[in-house]
């Protein structure tokens, strides 16, 4: 019990420091953006999909017991390539052991259903250059980010906790300021608790205690497994395009 505490301990240190690494990096960012304008604009859009849990309930069968995500977001971009995010959601995950042909599973007989809100911020790179102004030239691109996200969960037993999502995604110009994205998101928590099955420590299931013997205790999660859940989304937005060229160095940089 001591050791868990130390490591829960730990980890929220961990996170800790992350989160403030994160906002640093953003504030630096910004920073670059307001005193170094390009291309800049801002995009404001939602997103409605369906997600999905990975996790002891599910451990590895993508878009299993999938619910629908509604959201919305606002993207600075500062040039062609990059992209600050910050995004909403919210969404339902769930699962049963009755679904799955493992033996374990239908002996653990386990389900969990729970609702959930998430706040991201993501930094986005565009793979090819992109114009959000342009429906024909330099109008597709596909993407990738990487951020952190708090999620609010009614299964957890502290409520929050901390993910790290990893997305990948596509998008066109269907009409200039006009965008249209396609994405898919894996949120790896920090957490085994948001399916109502926290991992154990096997150490307590000893073969010569009389409750094994018995079959009354058994193992009912992994403990060095968190859960994962996945967003898979459309996007449609709308980008108000912000000043010109003002720096020397980018300006000159693109002679």
């Amino acid at each position: 019990m001591q050791y868990r505490c130390k490591l829960k301990l730990y980890l929220k240190s961990k996170i800790k420091n992350w989160l403030i690494l994160f906002f640093a990096l953003m504030l630096i960012i910004l920073n670059d953006v307001i005193t170094c304008k390009a291309q800049n604009g801002l995009e404001i859009g939602g997103n409605i999909g369906a997600s999905y849990y990975m996790g002891e309930l599910n451990p590895g069968k993508h878009f299993y017991s999938p619910h629908i995500n509604v959201g919305g977001f606002i993207k600075y971009h500062f040039d062609k390539r990059n992209i600050v995010k910050a995004g909403l959601l919210t969404t339902s995950l769930s699962a049963d052991d009755k679904d799955f042909d493992n033996g374990f599973q239908q002996l653990r007989n386990h389900s969990f259903k729970t609702s959930l809100v998430e706040i991201s911020a993501t930094y986005e790179v565009n793979f090819l250059p992109y114009s959000f102004t342009n429906k024909n030239k330099d109008s597709f691109t596909p993407y990738s980010s990487l951020g952190v996200a708090l999620f609010f969960a009614n299964s957890l037993s502290d409520k929050v906790s901390v993910a790290i999502p990893i997305t990948v995604g596509i998008k066109k110009n269907i009409f200039p300021r006009f965008i249209l994205g396609i994405e898919w998101s894996f949120r790896k928590t920090f957490t085994d608790d948001l399916d109502n099955v926290s991992g154990e420590d096997l150490s307590i299931y000893s073969i010569y205690t009389e409750t094994l013997a018995t079959n009354t205790t058994k193992q009912t999660g992994f403990r060095y497994t968190k859960d994962w859940y996945s967003i898979a989304c459309i996007t449609l937005s709308y980008t108000f395009k912000l000043g010109g060229i003002s720096c020397n160095a980018y300006y000159n940089n693109k002679q």
